[in-house]
């Protein structure tokens, strides 16, 4: 989806921002527009290219996915709406990372990526 189809929409720098009652009329659109992330994700994982595994790679994942920046009446960004995609790669890298980091300390400390995504969601109990 071409995001110039969306009714509204301001670029700002690299942001694509519309205000809170164009995206609450064209909800269905908006969330079409940020959902092509993971169409994206799946191709270059088909292909071998998994951001995930490189905090480079998922930096530039995420800063290229589409979102929007939803704004209030007086044009300050409230809100953003993303992909669970681009949210599950960068989880995903800093996962990778926490692990390289206690591995780098000699600790013996290390946590599956399930483990890192309940505690970044407030899931775990320890």
């Amino acid at each position: 989806m071409d995001p110039t189809e969306l009714d509204g929409l301001v670029r700002q720098g690299p942001v694509d921002t519309l205000s809170i009652p164009d995206a609450a009329r064209q909800l269905n659109a908006a969330t079409r527009y940020v959902a092509q992330a993971r169409e994206e994700l799946t191709r270059r994982e088909a292909e071998g290219d998994v951001p995930a595994l490189d905090a480079e790679k998922a930096l530039a994942f995420a800063h290229e996915a589409p979102s929007l920046s939803l704004t209030d009446d007086t044009g300050e960004t409230v809100a953003l709406i993303i992909s669970p995609a681009v949210l599950e790669v960068l989880e995903d890298a800093l996962g990778l990372l926490h692990n390289e980091l206690h591995r780098l300390r000699g600790t013996t400390t290390t946590a599956t990526t399930e483990e890192l995504r309940d505690h970044l969601s407030g899931r775990m109990t320890s």
